[in-house]
């Protein structure tokens, strides 16, 4: 994808999710439909966005100018991070002030991800991997986190309709968005990237490469929801926040030795 679009796609995100983040942690009121839980869910997220994921996603764009194929990567992870995120928002948040703020960021996270995905060259990204143990372990990582995910969102939802009542995640709203995006879009994308990493796939680098930077900074953000959620006093399942902490800490350690494997300069496609 043409570098000008590139960097005014992601500035344009960049300063868009800024107005979002501080709005989201000091407009108090903007979350007043939403339930306690929910609300330090979202304050959570705009926490880590703020803190982590706009300075990432501006540190890519630099390794980009450098003609990084490591920036680039990582560059791509974090635009999916931000469409993960303001896909949620946009379905998920009680109609706020920032609607159309949500929107337009899931929109350009939206397009921006697809026209690189569409336009990458990913005929050399294999050979710029060192060997290493590393990709077995990213594929069985993925596979546990897909299975881990699967039969929490499955467990809950399978026991509301045995038993007629609502889900306890359903917290007086319509429907199940993180549950639906994450067995819809998550999981499939998880084993889709170990099958293709395992098989040693230029795809299978291109899209693991990409999850591994969504899959930590989206657990880094669920921990910060946590915290929230603690301190306001939600209730919360100490299994499930144990499996959390793990999955969060060994995506982060197994993302930085994938990423450590990463060497060369992307070849731009003549």
């Amino acid at each position: 994808m043409n570098e000008k679009i590139i960097y005014i796609n992601s500035l344009t995100i960049a300063f868009l999710s800024l107005i979002a983040t501080l709005s989201g942690l000091f407009w108090k009121g903007l979350y007043a439909n939403d339930t306690l839980s929910y609300l330090s869910q979202m304050m959570g997220q705009d926490l880590i966005t703020l803190l982590v994921a706009i300075p990432l996603l501006l540190t890519s764009l630099y390794l980009i100018s450098k003609n990084s194929l490591r920036g680039r990567l990582i560059w791509m992870g974090t635009i999916f991070y931000f469409l993960y995120t303001y896909l949620s928002l946009t379905f998920l948040a009680s109609f706020n002030a920032l609607f159309l703020v949500y929107v337009a960021l899931m929109s350009l996270s939206l397009f921006t991800f697809l026209g690189e995905l569409l336009n990458i060259d990913i005929s050399h990204i294999k050979e710029n991997f060192t060997p290493g143990s590393i990709y077995k372990i990213t594929s069985l990582f993925f596979l546990v986190a897909a299975l881990f995910l699967a039969m929490m969102w499955l467990k809950m939802i399978i026991d509301s309709m045995i038993s007629g009542g609502p889900p306890a995640a359903l917290e007086g709203y319509t429907t199940l968005v993180i549950q639906a995006m994450d067995l819809g879009i998550l999981v499939p994308l998880a084993i889709l990237s170990a099958y293709l990493l395992h098989k040693k796939s230029n795809w299978g680098y291109l899209l693991s490469s990409i999850f591994l930077i969504k899959a930590s900074l989206l657990g880094t953000a669920i921990l910060s929801m946590i915290l929230l959620m603690g301190l306001n006093g939600v209730e919360l399942d100490p299994g499930q926040v144990i499996l959390f902490v793990l999955l969060t800490l060994a995506g982060i350690f197994i993302s930085l030795s994938f990423y450590s494997k990463i060497k060369g300069e992307y070849h731009k496609v003549e």
